[in-house]
């Protein structure tokens, strides 16, 4: 059974990656650089540290996805008058096009996934998965 849940998740991971780099490309962003628009624009001001904990991602992967979105002309990046070392983040009016859209492509991507299935199957599906990523993020760091 383990190796069908391995492959049910690859699919859905690699599916999933196509879906919203086809959508968001006539955007100039794919898949890898939606979180992080996303937690940016719903935390203004937010720390690339902060980025990078709130995502469990290493700072060279947050790095370049923020570097992508400041070329697009989507974020800007502004120097902590209090901790001139720290850079907080922030979306343009450039970016409320890419952020609605993103959130209506999850929207869509959620009701295909969940195609014919109940309400309960949703709950208990979400609460499994959510299960299954503490503990694999609590594995690879040190937990269990």
């Amino acid at each position: 059974m383990e190796a069908n849940l391995n492959k049910y998740a690859s699919i859905i991971y690699r599916q999933a990656q196509r879906y919203f780099d086809k959508e968001l490309e006539k955007h100039g962003i794919g898949c890898g650089q939606q979180f992080f628009l996303l937690h940016i624009n719903s935390n203004e001001g937010i720390s690339m540290y902060d980025l990078a904990r709130l995502g469990h991602f290493d700072k060279g992967t947050v790095t370049k996805a923020v570097q992508k979105l400041e070329e697009e002309g989507l974020i800007r990046i502004e120097v902590d008058p209090k901790d001139r070392r720290m850079r907080r983040l922030y979306t343009t009016r450039k970016a409320e096009e890419v952020v609605k859209a993103a959130y209506d492509l999850r929207e869509t991507w959620f009701e295909i996934l969940t195609e014919g299935l109940t309400d309960e199957e949703v709950r208990t599906i979400g609460l499994l998965m959510s299960r299954m990523a503490e503990n694999a993020y609590d594995y690879m760091n040190g937990g269990i």
